[in-house]
């Protein structure tokens, strides 16, 4: 391991302080029921198993705060806050706290495009040329565009992403962000291969937004929220660049997103909280508490809100990318869901195909100093560090 920078030091010395003074945990469900039975083995129960994994992993990575739910069919429930919501009056996180949700937002704008196919409004095998007339879609179909195999370039370069910080109150619209890709060439023949890009579902998002006529935050709270009681969750109108309370505050290492470091000095921690994020539209402008999340995990891969022959395509992974992924839905290592990615905030919300156990994560840090990405990493070694029972 690389000698780390005194500046990252500080950071983990100071998370560690916060996560040591700061953490508080509600443990539900766990083992026997029966009062007079005895009580499961340290080793054998959530809190035991999961609660190291984010001790280390929050100084690893100088995550400032963060909230986790974990539900298991066999060992119960455990939810966790830890650390802090704002670095500088040391105000700990809360399981309640609203957080940015970044590319989670595309489950609810994909299962809308999935209900309105269902509706009989356009097929998922149309040609967007159809619909966007005046854009290059490279010839590819709505379903291409779910599940990323349309090859149309993303917007979200490396370039467009370190020039956020240049002016952080910009209100984007869908035809703006469809603007910044004009004369760029496609990746890829549309089905020919896979790559993420945001643009899929800023033209997913129109395209809901067309026949469902009314705004994608209106089609994703009553479509999505609403009948799946996630009260805490929010679809901002454009211009507005808060999150409603209580909230985590967001942080991010420096202004620059492919700046690694180490080997570079750390950058400082700077508040990107009320960064606009209408730059994220139905690919990444959502807000949600882990309760909500929690929720949402089941709900999406169980497909209450879709038929089940709609669900079965939504289910539909493509694998020849770097992770299989559906409509809208992703296999991030046996663990079917999505992660996002946004300033200040990146989250996971996933159920384990293996046995059904709901793993929540979400932080307030865009990403850590050496890029990886904190919540999906948490997660991964939280199913590592509970396996499935076998059957």
């Amino acid at each position: 391991m690389r000698a780390r920078s005194s500046s990252m030091r500080n950071h983990r010395a100071a998370a560690a302080t916060a996560l040591g003074t700061m953490m508080f945990a509600t443990l539900t469900g766990c083992g026997n029921s029966d009062p007079d039975a005895e009580a499961p083995p340290a080793q054998d129960t959530l809190e035991a198993a999961v609660r190291p994994v984010i001790t280390e992993q929050m100084e690893e990575m100088g995550i400032p705060g963060l909230v986790a739910i974990v539900q298991s069919p066999d060992r119960g429930n455990y939810e966790i806050a830890a650390g802090v919501s704002n670095i500088d009056t040391g105000e700990p996180v809360e399981m309640s706290d609203h957080f940015r949700i970044g590319s989670i937002t595309k489950t609810f704008t994909a299962t809308v495009v999935l209900q309105l196919a269902q509706e009989g409004k356009f097929g998922l095998d149309d040609p967007l040329e159809k619909y966007f007339p005046d854009v290059d879609t490279n010839g590819a179909t709505i379903r291409q565009a779910l599940n990323m195999t349309s090859g149309i370039p993303t917007y979200t370069t490396d370039a467009f992403l370190n020039a956020l910080a240049d002016d952080p109150q910009r209100v984007w619209t869908p035809d703006e962000l469809l603007a910044t890709i004009e004369g760029v060439p496609a990746d890829f023949a549309p089905g020919e291969g896979w790559e993420y890009s945001n643009t899929n579902y800023v033209l997913l998002g129109m395209l809901a937004e067309r026949f469902g006529d009314a705004p994608l935050r209106t089609l994703i709270q009553d479509r999505v929220f609403t009948p799946s009681q996630m009260k805490g969750c929010s679809l901002p109108i454009a211009t507005d660049a808060t999150i409603p309370g209580p909230f985590s505050y967001g942080y991010q290492y420096g202004t620059k997103w492919d700046d690694p470091s180490p080997p570079a000095p750390t950058p400082e921690l700077v508040d990107v909280t009320n960064f606009n994020p209408s730059w994220g539209f139905g690919a990444g402008e959502a807000i949600c508490t882990a309760a909500d999340l929690a929720i949402w995990a089941k709900v999406l891969v169980d497909g209450d809100l879709l038929e089940p022959e709609m669900q079965a395509q939504r289910l539909d992974f493509v694998t020849t990318g770097p992770l299989p992924y559906g409509l809208g839905i992703g296999d991030l290592n046996g663990l079917v869901g999505h992660n996002g990615h946004i300033s200040g905030f990146q989250t996971q919300t996933a159920v384990r195909q293996a046995d059904g156990t709901v793993i929540v994560v979400l932080t307030n840090i865009t990403q850590a100093p050496d890029l990886q990405l904190p919540a999906s990493m948490i997660s991964a070694l939280i199913s590592g560090a509970i396996p499935a029972s076998p059957n």
